[in-house]
């Protein structure tokens, strides 16, 4: 994962490569279209560019956020961005100005972090924290013993682990509702299963319609702290290379 100064210095020295060069931007649609042969591709003309852009989308998959793929000579150098592509666009050379303007959107994120025992809620706008709530919440550790006091102990567990969701889905929407209007994506970060519990349960999401990304924000405990700096993940790209092979 690269913030965007890395990004912007991986492009400049692509720039200086002697070689042929072009860019192509691809929104998420068109990626997720791009791996059926049946679906035509006028974006780029030239046949056996385009057939290796189809072979790069099928290998990386689904992007909620799209690609930006860099060309020089026979190697592909895509970049996720941390928002949206907007528009699809083919350039001849090294065309950063779109990824760049991203990176230049004055967005506010709201922020869900979120681990058994702690959570970390907040709303960000580049990078100050215009609000936060954090607190723990007791949450019984695995238990190794067999038989009925293993049923007791896991029906309490689960039992406090949804009052774990309950309580941080209220908490979300008092932070969140203030903003609601504003906030342009929402970004989760803790644990795989511990969030899609969560994100099961509480209805805020879906009733507010804000989009929930479902890249996960890289965080060991949730805290104030935490959110103090998270701005750093949430405008982290994934950068990918590719080699042509003949």
């Amino acid at each position: 994962m690269a913030r965007p100064g890395r990004v912007q210095r991986l492009l400049d020295g692509l720039d200086e490569n002697d070689e042929a060069k072009y860019t192509v931007y691809l929104r998420p649609d068109t990626m997720a279209a791009l791996p059926d042969p049946s679906v035509p591709k006028p974006l780029i003309e030239n046949v056996e560019l385009s057939e290796w852009v189809r072979q790069i989308v099928s290998e990386i998959g689904d992007s909620e956020t799209g690609a930006t793929i860099f060309w020089t000579g026979q190697r592909a150098t895509v970049v996720l961005p941390p928002f949206p592509v907007k528009e699809d666009h083919f350039a001849p050379g090294i065309d950063g100005s779109d990824l760049y303007k991203i990176f230049e959107r004055n967005l506010t994120v709201g922020v869900v972090l979120l681990r058994l025992g702690k959570y970390a809620i907040g709303v960000v706008r580049g990078r100050e924290l215009l609000a936060s709530k954090t607190d723990t919440r007791y949450v019984k550790n695995r238990h190794r013993a067999g038989g009925s006091s293993q049923r007791r102990f896991m029906r309490s567990r689960d039992r406090l682990i949804q009052e774990l969701y309950d309580e941080a889905c209220d908490v979300t929407r008092r932070v969140f509702e203030p903003h609601v209007d504003a906030i342009d994506y929402v970004f989760t970060g803790g644990e795989r299963q511990t969030i899609n519990g969560f994100l099961n349960r509480c209805d805020f999401f879906e009733k507010s319609a804000i989009p929930v990304m479902t890249r996960l924000l890289a965080v060991d405990r949730p805290s104030h702290k935490a959110l103090e700096d998270i701005h750093r993940e949430i405008w982290k790209s994934r950068v990918l290379v590719f080699e042509k092979v003949e």
